[in-house]
This record gives structure tokens, C-alpha cells and sequence, in this order.
């Protein structure tokens, strides 16, 4: 009887101890897919999204909307901080110098690429892990106050051409405004005045105050001065008329063929593990293609448009390609 209990008791602690190897095995395993796969339990803590220009932007409007839906794809808060400065490069940097675990993340558009093409830096967008592009806005505008002789793009011309070097044309130097003053005068053949007066905010209040004369703006950010009559549309720069203001004209149309449509992409530090740069891709997707973020998104009139990081690389190179071509008249200009 004795052993038949002894027995017993041994056949019982046997199946414990299998059973307790069971489970340390199971969870060993679980640990070490958990350790071979960083992006299993990311986010785990708020992200931090560095926006490298200043509040009240296009860049920064959008950012602050994309995050919000993005902290509800993502399940963890997002921090959007602003961090202004040589023409972004400042921003760009506190990116690159961060650590490489998907938990600091840049948000900008296509402006990334300029300080390279100016000389200002030795990288571009290509510096980061792209992890894609989340919209399109094809809604950049030249545009003056209605205090100036000119109301229409050939009338600016004419004007300018009577009078070199004496349109002000509102930019931030090394930055994306001040190519497009580049290219204006390259392409129309005139001599503008090119005035560092700020980004997209500083320069709507320039205009607004008429401490300049032309700049050039999305369309959605300053379409209650359109309205107002405080400004003056002269033309959208792009070879085809946006379907969500089709009333104004391209500078193609009239005579001018330049193009500056942006996109903004969001980009991680070099070293970021693929698995996490893909999960917030895909969260990413899934914010462009929810129908409440296309509503708030179409009062900026912006597209939202989702790229995966391969696509949105060949994107940006042949953004950057047709910049590029303006590198040499952009640095005799910026330094």
C-alpha cells in the first residue's frame, strides 16, 4: 500500500515538472520571438513626431491631424513637437541623432530635400528610413495683395520684367519658398527681390500686412484671404488644375511651366528595424484610407495618399531630380 502511494506521489511530480518544462519552454519561446521581433509589442511607450518648422504651417496642421488618427491605429500617444531652424535642418538632425527604435519619427514634405540641393547639408531624405507618404498636396499658388498693379500671372511678369529686382518676393532662405523664387525667375526671366521673411506663417502675415509682395502658398491655408479679397491668386503651380478649387488656373496654362506639388512623408533614423518602420506604415494605410480622416483632411485641400516606403523612395528621387536641376542658380543665391 505504501508503495503504491509512493508511486503515486512520484507519477504526480514527474507530470508537474513535464508540465512546469512545458511552460517555461512556451514562454521561452514567446520571449525570444518577442526579442527577435522588436515590433511584437511596439508601441510601447509615446512617439514623439518632430515637425521642423513652426506652428500654424501647412506642414504643422497636417502633422498634428495625421497624428491624431494615427495615435488610434498605433494605440500610444504621439508628441508632435515642433523643432524650427535652418530651413528644417535643425529638425532633421534631432531625427538622425536619435536613437533607432521607431520611438522619434519626422514629419515634413518634400522641403526635406532642398538644404542638399542648396549646399547647406550633405543629406537629404535619403539620410532617413523612409516609412512612407501619407498624402498629397497639389495646391502651392503664387499669390500677391491687391495692392500691386498685377492681377493675373502674365501681368506679373510684364510687370517684373519693367521692373528688375524690384518685386518682392517673400521666402525663407535655403528653404522650399526660396526655391520656388529660384525657379520663378529662371523660368519666367525676371529679377525678383528675394526677402527672407519666415515660413509658410510668417510669410501669410507678411502679405496679409503687405511687407511683401508675392509669395507663394497652399491654396487651403490662406483660402479665407482668397475669399476675403485680402489676397490675389495668380496661379496653381502644376500643369493641371486641381479638381478641388478648378476655378484657378495653372501658371502652365498661362504661359509658365513650373511644378510644386508637395508630399509628406514620415521618416525614421537609419537603423530602425524593418518590422517597425513597416507597422507604422501600415498604420499609416490605414489612417489615409479612413473616411472621417479624408474629411477633416479635404478642408486643407490636400490628397490623402498612401505610399509604401519603396514607392515613396521613387517618388522623392524624382521630386528631387526635377529640383536639382535648378542646384546650381539655387547656390549661387543661398549661401
Amino acid at each position: 500500500m505504501k508503495q503504491t502511494h509512493l508511486r503515486f506521489i512520484v507519477i504526480v511530480t514527474v507530470l508537474a515538472l513535464i508540465a512546469s518544462f512545458g511552460l517555461f519552454a512556451a514562454g521561452a519561446k514567446e520571449s525570444a520571438a518577442t526579442q527577435a521581433d522588436p515590433a511584437a509589442t511596439y508601441p510601447e511607450k509615446p512617439i514623439q513626431i518632430i515637425v521642423p518648422v513652426g506652428a500654424g504651417g501647412d506642414t504643422d496642421l497636417n502633422a498634428r491631424l495625421f497624428s491624431k488618427y494615427l495615435e488610434k491605429e498605433l494605440g500610444q500617444s504621439l508628441a508632435v513637437v515642433n523643432v524650427t531652424g535652418g530651413g528644417g535642418t535643425i529638425g532633421m538632425q534631432r531625427v538622425l541623432d536619435s536613437d533607432a527604435d521607431g520611438y522619434t519619427a519626422l514629419f515634413f514634405h518634400g522641403e526635406a530635400m532642398i538644404p542638399k540641393i542648396a549646399g547647406l547639408v550633405d543629406y537629404g531624405i535619403e539620410a532617413f528610413a523612409m516609412v512612407g507618404i501619407g498624402l498629397l498636396d497639389d495646391t502651392t499658388v503664387l499669390a500677391t495683395h491687391p495692392g500691386m498693379p498685377f492681377k493675373t500671372l502674365p501681368e506679373f511678369i510684364s510687370y517684373a520684367k519693367a521692373n528688375p529686382g524690384k518685386v518682392e518676393f517673400g521666402m525663407m532662405t535655403g528653404g522650399y519658398p526660396h526655391l520656388v523664387g529660384i525657379v520663378l525667375e529662371a523660368e519666367a526671366g525676371i529679377d525678383l527681390n528675394l526677402v527672407d521673411v519666415g515660413g509658410n506663417a510668417a510669410k501669410t502675415v507678411a502679405l496679409k500686412g503687405r511687407k511683401t509682395q508675392v509669395i507663394n502658398t497652399q491654396y487651403g491655408l490662406t483660402l479665407d484671404y482668397f475669399k476675403s479679397g485680402d489676397f490675389v491668386v495668380l496661379g496653381l503651380t502644376s500643369k493641371e488644375r486641381n479638381p478641388l478649387f478648378p476655378e484657378v488656373p495653372t501658371t502652365a496654362e498661362q504661359g509658365l511651366d513650373i511644378e510644386f506639388n508637395k508630399f509628406f512623408f514620415v521618416g525614421m533614423p537609419k537603423g530602425t528595424p524593418k518590422s517597425i518602420v513597416d507597422k507604422f506604415s501600415a498604420a499609416m494605410k490605414r489612417v489615409v484610407e479612413n473616411p472621417q480622416y479624408q474629411a477633416e483632411a479635404a478642408k486643407y485641400f490636400v490628397t490623402p495618399t498612401y505610399m509604401a516606403p519603396e514607392q515613396a523612395t521613387e517618388h522623392a528621387q524624382e521630386v528631387y531630380e526635377y529640383f536639382a536641376q535648378y542646384q546650381d542658380l539655387f547656390r549661387g543665391t543661398s549661401k
